[in-house]
């Protein structure tokens, strides 16, 4: 399957996108539509919600309600019932400690389409993913991920896009490799997912991440080991219970056919039709992603790219992260079957220097 490059040329390895004004706008409660472009707002779409006091009590509203219905096959009638069923299962599973509360539960079942087994089956590997590789959660706090997040990597956009999705962007080119493990990298990617899956307007209406590739280069992929590659890609798909709309890169380089060729195998088909190639077109990533709600350096309208409401908002759930590191299989022994094991070619390029033909 081949990626769909919707830009033009790519950048370089240190091309970035152009800028606009540098200067910092207020925060409009919704940032008006361009009136050439064709954006069908959906549900609150291109509304300010910033991270640190976004709701998270159960939706009321009734559109809300029924685009639930529509795309999740959740009933607020049956919402109990169905919450029961998964908590039967978690009881159910011998030396599996978990947070039984309704709260914690829902978010598995949205991500799943209210599936009891697709949904436990997601959870398994969600808590067991700290058994699997502990390392990359020893930072797995606030208060110890301060300084990662302060290299400005990572951010969630305060207004949502024209469907009411969580904007996520990364930025991987920035990732000062002489500082940061890719353990860290994986801790602050794994938080801001789980900033974002707490809200019930994300876990209803899902979240686009846009990967910044600028300045990606040889001493980046030298850090992407096979290990390093599956961790990423299962808090992508089946493992974190947030629903990956879209991905889009922008401003990569020769590297990137590299980089997707290590990923590709553990991807499956629907992830892979979800992963857009702009390249340096930002007018391309516009017809996703509205100018409106970008940050300047991606030829948006708001203010340059700045992650102190992200900081602001995992402050306030330290909590939250102490009490997910209580929880998992005792011992932390994860079922065999919990997870499958895929054969993959990466170890002859690290051992060759060259990938392998597909």
């Amino acid at each position: 399957m081949e990626l769909q490059d919707l830009g033009g040329t790519g950048a370089g390895n240190d091309g970035t996108a152009s800028a606009g004004t540098s200067s910092k706008p207020d925060l409009p409660d919704i940032v008006p539509e361009e009136s050439s472009a064709k954006v069908n707002l959906k549900h609150g779409g291109l509304e300010l919600e910033e991270l640190s006091s976004a709701c998270l009590d159960e939706i009321e509203d009734i559109e809300w309600k029924l685009r639930a219905e529509e795309e999740l096959q959740e009933k607020s009638e049956w919402r109990d019932r169905d919450i029961q069923a998964l908590r039967d299962l978690v009881l159910a599973e011998e030396g599996f400690i978990c947070d039984t509360s309704d709260e914690f539960l829902i978010k598995f079942l949205r991500a799943k389409k209210f599936d009891y087994e697709s949904s436990f089956r997601m959870l398994q590997r969600y808590l067991g993913l700290r058994a699997r590789s502990p390392a990359n959660f020893e930072k797995c706090v606030p208060s110890k991920a301060r300084g990662i997040f302060s290299h400005q990597l990572q951010d969630v956009l305060p207004h949502r896009d024209q469907f009411a999705r969580r904007v996520f962007i990364f930025r991987s080119g920035k990732w000062d490799t002489g500082v940061l493990t890719p353990q860290d990298i994986f801790t602050s990617n794994y938080m801001c997912l789980e900033v974002m899956g707490r809200e019930p307007k994300t876990q209803i209406a899902g979240m686009v991440a846009l990967v910044d590739m600028a300045g990606f280069g040889w001493y980046h992929l030298m850090q992407m080991t096979v290990e390093h590659v599956k961790d990423m890609v299962a808090m992508v798909q089946n493992s974190f219970p947030i629903r990956f709309r879209e991905i889009h890169i922008v401003n990569e380089s020769y590297l990137f056919d590299m980089v997707f060729s290590l990923v590709k195998p553990f991807l499956t088909e629907k992830i892979r039709a979800r992963i857009r190639v702009h390249g340096a077109d930002m007018d391309s990533l516009h017809r996703s992603i509205p100018a409106n709600i970008l940050p300047a350096e991606y030829g948006g309208h708001q203010s340059p790219f700045d992650n102190s409401g992200l900081q602001n908002a995992l402050d306030k759930m330290e909590e939250y992260f102490i009490a997910l590191k209580g929880y998992g299989y005792t011992n932390n022994v994860v079922p065999q079957e919990v997870y499958e094991r895929e054969a993959h070619p990466y170890p002859s390029f690290c051992m060759s220097g060259t990938l392998p033909d597909e």
